[in-house]
């Protein structure tokens, strides 16, 4: 499952919570994760953690779609 929003900044800040709360070294593990740009540039997408639910963010199960065909 994603986390999405228009909003790039609101999925940074997952990402924060959860590499700080899982308390990533930053020698193996640096982030939690990437946040991902949807072909058209106008949303974002995270990995969601099952340990950090954040219900102000819209779910997606899959990413299908939101890249370029020639990407994949």
């Amino acid at each position: 499952m994603y986390y999405t929003s228009t909003n790039k900044e609101e999925l940074e800040l997952y990402n924060m919570i959860v590499s700080r709360d899982e308390k990533y070294d930053g020698v193996s593990t640096t982030q939690w994760a990437n946040v991902i740009t949807h072909k058209d540039g106008d949303q974002f997408a995270i990995l969601a953690n099952p340990k950090y639910p954040a219900e102000s963010l819209n779910t997606l199960d899959s990413l299908e779609g939101w890249f370029e065909e020639e990407l994949i």
